[in-house]
């Protein structure tokens, strides 16, 4: 959204004209540059996180409550990569989850690219569990297993749903074998 300075109020004598614009200038640039590092809250009151990027279905950009950028993986979900079948879908199906651009961040860990791994939360919605039961990512639950992702993997692939319409969707573990270098991190 674009926003505009008013033109001065009338009545204003000439000579402050120039003062009124450089003073709402300023206002301006101070604004632009503050508003991003203010702390802000779901719809419970709860501290949350302004998206910046949305990368691909499993990667996103996010200012914390405190104006650091944290680069964050979604914890438990392996998405189609850029370039790949499906990856631009669900890439976009995680745009719109995060529309609004506040989300809660469940962090639980690095990886081995220095990413926060994390759980996503748009008020009491699980985003992770939504990616997966959409059929827009794979439940990757690594050693420890989660039953909630599992379950709506298995839910996804019965009922067809995103990236189970193809009936051979191919993992992203196994396209990036035949892709080297398409996922470094730099790109995520």
């Amino acid at each position: 959204m674009r926003s505009r300075i008013p033109p001065p109020p009338p009545g204003l004598p000439r000579r402050l004209h120039g003062w009124y614009w450089t003073l709402a200038l300023l206002g301006s640039v101070i604004t632009a540059i503050t508003v991003p590092m203010c702390p802000v809250h779901d719809s419970a009151g709860r501290p949350a996180w302004r998206v910046e990027t949305v990368h691909d279905g499993d990667t996103v950009t996010c200012r914390d409550e405190k104006g650091g950028r944290e680069r964050i993986r979604l914890v438990g979900i392996d998405a189609p990569e850029h370039g790949q079948p499906y990856g631009d879908e669900s890439r976009a199906a995680l745009v719109a989850k995060l529309a609004g651009g506040v989300v809660r961040v469940e962090g639980r860990g690095r990886d081995q690219h220095q990413r926060l791994l994390g759980r996503l939360w748009v008020d009491d919605q699980d985003v992770n569990l939504q990616m997966v039961a959409e059929g827009w990512a794979w439940a990757f639950t690594g050693f420890a297993g989660d039953d909630d992702l599992e379950a709506a993997e298995a839910a996804a692939r019965t009922g067809r749903r995103g990236l189970w319409a193809d009936p051979h969707p191919l993992a992203p573990s196994q396209w990036r074998a035949t892709h080297p270098g398409s996922s470094a991190p730099g790109r995520r």
